[in-house]
C-alpha cells in the first residue's frame, strides 16, 4: 500500500521533470506528461479501492490518513489526467505546450501534497507551491496583455492571502516548538492566548477567501479569462477549491472561533449574491462560467460557516467534476449560444401557465427532498435542513423557469424525474459524506436562519430580472452597474501602440 501511495504522489512531479527534458516535438511533451500523470491516477484508484477494504495507510508522517485525503487524491489526479489528455489535442503544434505540461504537473503535484498531508509545515509547502505554480501556468500565453494582467492580479491576491497564511503558520509553529499534526491543532494552541488564537483563525480565513476568489478578493478570477481552456479547467475545477480545503484541514482551530466562522459565512453569502447578479448580465459563456465558479465557492463557504464540513467536501467534489466538464466543452457551449441568438424571441408566457409552473416548482422539490430525507438519511440537524432549504430554492427556480417557458406533459414528467433523481442522489451522498467525515468539536457555527438573507436577495434578483421590463429604470441601473463592476479593463498593448508612432516618425 505504501508503494502505491508513493507512486500516486510522485507521478505528477515525474511528469513535470519529463516534460522539461523531452524534445519539443509536436504533441510529444503533453502526451507523455499526461500519461505519466495517468499512472498516478491509476495508483490513486488503487489507493481508493484498498481504502474501501480497510487497507489504507494509518495516519502518520506526512500522510493524513483520513477519507478526505483519499477522496482528494482521487479527484486531483483523475481530473488532471483527463484535462492533460484534452490538452494533447488542444495544444498540438503549440510552442507553449512544454510550459503548460511542466507547470500543470507542478500544480497537480503541489495540490496532491496539500490535500493529502497531515502536518502543518507540509501543508504550507504544498499551499505556497500550488499558488506559485498557478501564477506561472496563467502565463502560458504571456505575450497577450490580458494574460499578463491576469497574472498580476492573481499574484497580488495570492500575495495578500499567503502573507496572512504565513504569519498564522509562523505563530502556530513557534508556539508549538515545531511541526504540528493538523488533527492536533486544538491542543497545540494551548500556549497561545485566546485573542491570539482568534487572530490566527482570522488570518487563515483571509488566506482561504483570497485563494477561493471570495469577496473582497474576487477580482483576480475574472482576469484569468485569457488563459487557454485546459488551464481554466485546472483552475476552476481544482485551485479555487484550495480555500475550502484550508478551512477544513484547519477546522480544529477555525471552527471554535465564532468570529472566523461568521466571516466565512458572510463572505460566502455576499459572493453568492454578487456572482448570481453578474451571471445574469454577462454575455459570454466563459465569463458566466467564471462567476458561476465564484458563486459555487461562496455556497461552499456558507456550508463551512454553518459547520456542515461534510457537505462542503461533497460540494467541492461535485463542483470540480461538473465545472471541469463545462470548461472542456466550452467551445460547444459557445457554438450553441451563437445558434440560440438566431432564434425568434419567445412570446411572454400566459398567466395560467406561469401560475401552474410556479406551483409545480414549489411542490415537486419539497415532496422530493422530504421523501429523500425520510427514506435515505432520516437524521436531522439544523445545518442539514438549512442546506436542503437552499437546495430547494435552487431547484424551485430552475423548475419554475423551465416550465414557464414550455409547459407540457413531457416537460412536467422530465422535471419530476430529474428533480427526483438529483434530490435522492444529493441526500444519499451527503449522508455518506457525513458518515465518513467527522466535524470538529466544538464548532461555533452561525445560525442556519442566516441563510434566509442570501435566499431573499437571490429571489429579489430573479424577480428583478424576469418581472421588470428591460425599460424599467431599476432594471437598467442594476444591469449597467453590475456589468461595469464585473468587467475587467483590457490593458493597452504597448507593442502595437508604438507602431503608428514609429511609422509617423519615419514618414516625417
Amino acid at each position: 500500500m505504501g508503494f502505491v501511495l508513493t507512486v500516486a504522489v510522485a507521478a505528477p512531479w515525474v511528469a513535470a521533470i519529463v516534460a522539461g527534458v523531452l524534445p519539443a516535438a509536436a504533441g510529444t511533451v503533453a502526451r507523455v506528461a499526461g500519461w505519466v500523470t495517468g499512472v498516478g491516477g491509476l495508483a490513486a484508484v488503487a489507493v481508493g479501492v484498498l481504502a474501501v477494504f480497510g487497507e489504507q495507510p494509518t495516519a502518520g508522517g506526512w500522510w493524513a490518513g483520513d477519507a478526505v485525503a483519499v477522496l482528494m487524491l482521487l479527484l486531483v489526479l483523475g481530473l488532471s489526467w483527463v484535462i492533460q489528455l484534452f490538452a494533447v489535442r488542444y495544444l498540438r503544434g503549440d510552442a507553449r505546450q512544454r510550459w503548460f505540461a511542466v507547470w500543470a504537473n507542478a500544480l497537480t503535484g503541489s495540490t496532491v501534497v496539500m490535500v493529502c498531508t497531515g502536518t502543518v509545515l507540509t501543508f504550507t509547502a504544498g499551499w505556497v507551491a500550488a499558488g506559485v505554480s498557478l501564477v506561472f501556468l496563467l502565463g502560458t500565453y504571456r505575450s497577450l496583455p490580458q494574460a499578463r494582467q491576469g497574472v498580476r492580479r492573481t499574484a497580488v491576491s495570492f500575495l495578500i492571502g499567503d502573507a496572512a497564511f504565513l504569519v498564522a503558520i509562523t505563530v502556530l509553529v513557534v508556539s508549538a516548538g515545531g511541526d504540528v499534526r493538523l488533527s492536533e491543532l486544538a491542543a497545540a494552541t494551548g500556549a497561545i492566548p485566546e485573542a491570539g488564537v482568534i487572530l490566527v483563525a482570522i488570518l487563515l480565513v483571509v488566506a482561504a477567501l483570497a485563494r477561493s476568489a471570495q469577496l473582497p478578493f474576487h477580482r483576480w478570477l475574472p482576469a484569468t479569462l485569457a488563459a487557454p481552456t485546459p488551464v481554466s479547467a485546472l483552475l476552476h475545477a481544482g485551485v479555487v477549491n484550495a480555500g475550502a480545503i484550508l478551512v477544513i484541514r484547519f477546522s480544529p482551530l477555525i471552527a471554535p472561533a465564532a468570529v472566523a466562522m461568521a466571516i466565512i459565512f458572510t463572505a460566502g453569502a455576499a459572493t453568492v449574491v454578487y456572482a448570481a447578479a453578474v451571471r445574469m448580465v454577462k454575455p459570454d459563456v466563459k465569463g458566466r462560467l467564471v462567476f458561476s465558479t465564484a458563486g459555487q465557492m461562496g455556497f461552499m463557504m456558507m456550508a463551512v460557516g454553518l459547520g456542515a464540513f461534510a457537505a462542503a467536501v461533497f460540494h467541492l467534489i461535485a463542483h470540480a467534476l461538473y465545472k471541469s466538464a463545462l470548461f472542456l466543452s466550452a467551445g460547444t457551449g459557445v457554438a450553441a449560444h451563437a445558434d440560440q441568438r438566431t432564434w425568434p424571441t419567445p412570446e411572454p408566457a400566459a398567466r395560467a401557465r406561469t401560475v401552474t409552473a410556479m406551483a409545480l416548482a414549489v411542490v415537486v422539490p419539497v415532496v422530493v427532498l422530504v421523501a429523500a430525507k425520510a427514506v435515505v438519511a432520516p437524521q436531522v440537524t439544523a445545518a442539514s435542513v438549512a442546506l436542503l432549504g437552499f437546495v430547494f430554492f435552487t431547484a424551485a427556480v430552475a423548475v419554475g423557469t423551465g416550465l414557464a417557458r414550455r409547459l407540457t406533459l413531457s416537460t412536467v414528467i422530465a422535471a419530476v424525474a430529474g428533480i427526483t433523481a438529483i434530490g435522492f442522489f444529493y441526500v444519499a451522498f451527503l449522508g455518506l459524506f457525513e458518515h465518513l467525515i467527522t466535524p470538529p468539536e466544538p464548532a461555533a457555527s452561525v445560525t442556519p436562519w442566516l441563510l434566509v438573507v442570501p435566499a431573499v436577495l437571490l429571489l429579489a434578483l430573479q424577480l428583478t430580472a424576469t418581472r421588470l421590463g428591460r425599460t424599467s429604470p431599476l432594471h437598467r441601473v442594476l444591469y449597467v452597474r453590475t456589468l461595469a463592476a464585473s468587467s475587467v479593463p483590457v490593458p493597452p498593448n504597448r507593442r502595437s501602440a508604438s507602431i503608428p508612432r514609429i511609422q509617423k516618425e519615419t514618414v516625417s
